[in-house]
């Protein structure tokens, strides 16, 4: 019996093929739309590779027994000092395209960095805090240099624009699964099915499941294929996509199971829908579909309140890192919610056809 549900509810739902088509074209317009607007916001950082930096000497400055040093180990980095005997160190900055102007005073120096520049200018200010700091002799090379030590902790590299919302826009329109099914609720109620499977005596938990199998698997599929004509045409990187598919897909029985708790509470299409829509949008909103949940200004504990969140994070580090410590999270949360909005959707459709 369920397997003839499932396969009539297939069929009323591809009489409305509008609402299973919007799962296809919809986040792939937006997720378009959203590259289009947002192409340098995530760009890469590049790192400076080699500047140069106008510097002056006061005849009695301190400086001066060292700054041919300075010089040369600074050059060894690709940052080379030249000196300019008069000018304005800002209208040097800007003839000579210098990433910043060093007027050294007697005992002090004053910094001039170049506003196009910043990264130039924050690597300045990070060698004179340095010589500012260490002593005298460690400068005019009297003591012996010492080793540093260096370590490379664990970082997640930048995303760019692409993947990004090409990824989150796929989990968020999955979280709106409700409305492929609309043509399943609107038949149901339009010629009574309710009564009739009652008097069937079907069981709720069929009931259930031949309006939730269909949903999922059309919203699935929908999206798989959205997923495809991102990849192949705007480029958009997946990673591993056994993990990716099955966070996409829990997330998706997640969503339609809450949706559905909605339905057989409200019991009207329309309040299910926009309640739906609201939850979501705020879900949305703290889990990073709307602001990259890396840039924005939410805490933490209300990120992680989100569902949607879980499933962001899980298909973005997937893609940038191969891996994902919050694919097990993400598959935890989906699961709990599939499985608590199921049971209470069956109870509640119990108790309302005892009511009756």
């Amino acid at each position: 019996m369920i397997r003839y549900l499932v396969k009539n509810n297939f069929k009323i739902m591809c009489r409305s093929i509008t609402n299973i088509v919007l799962y296809i074209l919809a986040p792939t317009i937006v997720a378009a739309v959203l590259i289009s607007a947002f192409s340098t916001l995530m760009d890469s950082y590049k790192g400076v590779d080699s500047f140069s930096v106008g510097y002056r000497l006061e005849d009695d400055s301190e400086f001066s027994s060292y700054i041919d040093q300075l010089s040369e180990k600074c050059k060894e980095k690709g940052i080379s000092f030249i000196e300019y005997k008069a000018g304005d160190p800002k209208t040097l900055i800007a003839e000579h395209s210098l990433g910043g102007f060093v007027e050294f005073g007697k005992n002090e120096y004053t910094i001039y960095e170049n506003e196009d520049e910043k990264a130039e200018g924050q690597v300045l200010e990070y060698i004179f805090a340095n010589i500012n700091d260490a002593p005298t002799d460690q400068l005019t090379n009297k003591a012996e240099a010492k080793e540093l030590s260096v370590k490379h902790p664990e970082f997640i590299p930048a995303v760019n624009s692409t993947d990004y919302y090409g990824i989150i826009e796929v989990i968020y329109f999955g979280w709106c699964a409700i409305v492929c099914g609309a043509g399943i609720f609107i038949s149901e109620k339009k010629y009574k099915l309710g009564k009739r499977y009652s008097i069937c005596d079907i069981s709720y938990t069929k009931q259930y499941l031949a309006k939730f199998i269909p949903i999922v698997v059309s919203v699935f599929l929908g999206l798989l294929i959205c997923g495809t004509i991102l990849t192949v045409f705007l480029g958009v990187h997946f990673g591993s996509l056994l993990q990716s598919a099955m966070v996409v897909l829990l997330m998706i029985m997640a969503a339609t199971a809450m949706e559905l708790l909605i339905y057989y509470i409200t019991n009207s299409m329309l309040a299910t829908i926009i309640i739906s829509f609201a939850v979501v949008w705020f879900m949305g909103f703290f889990g990073g579909s709307f602001e990259t949940y890396m840039f924005s200004a939410h805490p933490e504990f209300l990120k992680q309140l989100s569902p949607i969140y879980y499933g962001n994070r899980a298909l973005v580090e997937l893609s940038c890192m191969g891996k994902s410590d919050y694919v097990v999270k993400s598959v935890i949360v989906s699961g709990v919610i599939f499985a608590v909005c199921s049971a209470l959707s069956i109870g509640v459709a119990k108790m309302r056809r005892e009511k009756v």
